[in-house]
């Protein structure tokens, strides 16, 4: 049977006031010298890629493209290993380009072709690729550094997420492919592996990388080059150069500390407030389960990380308190994963392997009584519950896209949805919104440079694959 949540009480005004009164006599304004950077599903669908569909060869030929002059970022040549923020970034001012190869290990024929290759992918998707060869990054994970030095750069189009980096550790002799959030479903885990197999390792073991990155980035342009798929990923954000408005700075700092202290309090409240209160356990931590800190812990993470660990410790202590029978006053027990299978339907296992619910099942010692609490799980947002059995197994299964979206009229995706338990089926169609032209200043060809100094703010999606050579 499911167990409903019970309802919460609401948060007493006057208590919070009274604490952000004391917070603010008590608590000195911290200065923050620096802005904390923001910090994934891995798509499985391997896209069949006998089925490919360029754009219009006419309309490729009527493309006038004019190349920037692609200049390279000075390089420090003596230096053997490189950590994040020292690998030098193909954007910047006076730096125009999509290569970062300190040693050379790119020669430069391949380097023209790959800067050419990837500002004629960007003005035809607005998709941002980087490719960066460096000797060393000392004992970092290379997966793990390419991530990172993603997210610095910010590659891709910010309201797309639309970038991909192409990272090489010599040493390591690993190339690792690391994917926005936007092109994941068309650059899958599977089709980064196998362009890396097929066209990094054999070249790289040759010593041919300007090759083998060549013709990976010709396979990739394969995979985006599809009219629909550009219509997915293209970004029409734009970037602006940020100018520091040093009459601001202070005002920014103290504003900054305020908010830290209104967070402090009012989660210091509510966390009070709900241990002091006479609900019992299971509310308690329903109660406090609801307020997500999320990305909050890293926007403030002076007085989160410290509300983070207390919530989670208060979480742990209502989950495992001591419970009694209602029944009979017997002492419950609680089973283990294991165990408590025999005491749930096959529906909430089922829901326990999706992961969508968790349930913890307290049995007397005599099996008198039984409690089974419910609570949400990690892919809680994944499914919801279905109106034909109620169990929450009822997910996104795939899509279809009916007509790709224009500058004129608006598209049209059909979205397949189906219960895991009782095979209810059901879709829905979903409206793209039209395409928008994005303005350009140069009138002298139809396409223009549309990158700024720097890359368009975009995320990684935590997606992409890697190969050893």
């Amino acid at each position: 049977m499911k167990v409903h949540h019970a309802t919460y009480y609401k948060q007493t005004k006057n208590f919070v006031l009274y604490s952000l009164l004391l917070a603010c006599f008590f608590t000195p304004i911290s200065i923050v010298s620096q802005v904390i950077t923001e910090g994934v599903t891995n798509a499985t669908e391997v896209i069949d890629t006998s089925v490919k569909n360029p754009l219009d060869q006419k309309t490729v030929e009527q493309l006038e493209i004019t190349y920037p002059r692609f200049k390279a970022p000075v390089y420090n040549s003596g230096k053997e290993s490189y950590s994040i923020k020292e690998v030098p970034s193909p954007r910047g001012k006076g730096i125009i380009g999509y290569v970062s190869d300190p040693y050379d290990y790119i020669d430069a024929s391949s380097e023209i072709q790959i800067n050419r290759l990837l500002f004629e992918l960007e003005q035809k998707s607005s998709v941002e690729v980087a490719v960066v060869v460096v000797p060393s990054i000392g004992k970092e994970i290379p997966k793990q550094f390419a991530v990172d030095l993603f997210e610095l750069w910010g590659i891709g189009k910010a309201d797309t997420d639309n970038g991909l980096l192409i990272l090489t550790v010599m040493d390591q002799r690993r190339t690792e492919f690391e994917v926005g959030y936007g092109l994941e479903p068309i650059l899958t885990d599977a089709v980064c592996y196998r362009i890396g197999v097929n066209e990094i390792v054999p070249n790289f073991k040759n010593g041919n990388y300007g090759e083998g990155l060549v013709n990976s980035v010709v396979r990739i342009r394969e995979f985006l080059d599809n009219p629909q798929v550009i219509q997915e990923v293209y970004g029409t954000s734009i970037v602006h150069q940020k100018d520091d408005h040093y009459q601001w700075y202070h005002y920014l700092l103290f504003g900054y500390a305020f908010v830290c202290i209104l967070f402090f309090v009012w989660y210091y409240g509510v966390i009070f407030q709900t241990q002091v209160s006479k609900d019992d356990f299971y509310d308690k931590y329903n109660r406090l389960d609801e307020f997500k800190l999320g990305c909050l812990i890293y926007l403030f993470p002076i007085p989160i990380l410290f509300i983070s660990k207390l919530v989670k410790k208060r979480l742990q202590e209502y989950r495992t308190a001591p419970r009694y029978s209602k029944v009979n006053g017997e002492l419950l027990h609680l089973k283990n994963e294991w165990t408590e299978n025999e005491f749930l339907e096959a529906a909430q296992i089922l829901e326990e392997n999706l992961k969508s619910t968790r349930y913890d099942v307290w049995v007397t010692e005599d099996q008198s009584d039984i409690l089974i609490l419910e609570y949400e799980g990690i892919n809680s947002r994944k499914y919801s519950d279905c109106t034909k059995c109620g169990y929450k197994t009822y997910g996104k299964k795939s899509s279809k896209l009916l007509k790709a979206a224009t500058y004129a009229s608006a598209g049209e995706r059909v979205d397949f949805y189906e219960c895991r338990n009782c095979n209810y089926q059901d879709e829905k169609k979903v409206v793209l919104a039209k395409k928008v032209r994005q303005t350009s200043s140069s009138s002298g060809s139809s396409s223009s440079f549309s990158s700024s100094s720097s890359f368009g703010g975009g995320s990684s999606g935590g997606g992409g694959s890697g190969v050893s050579w």
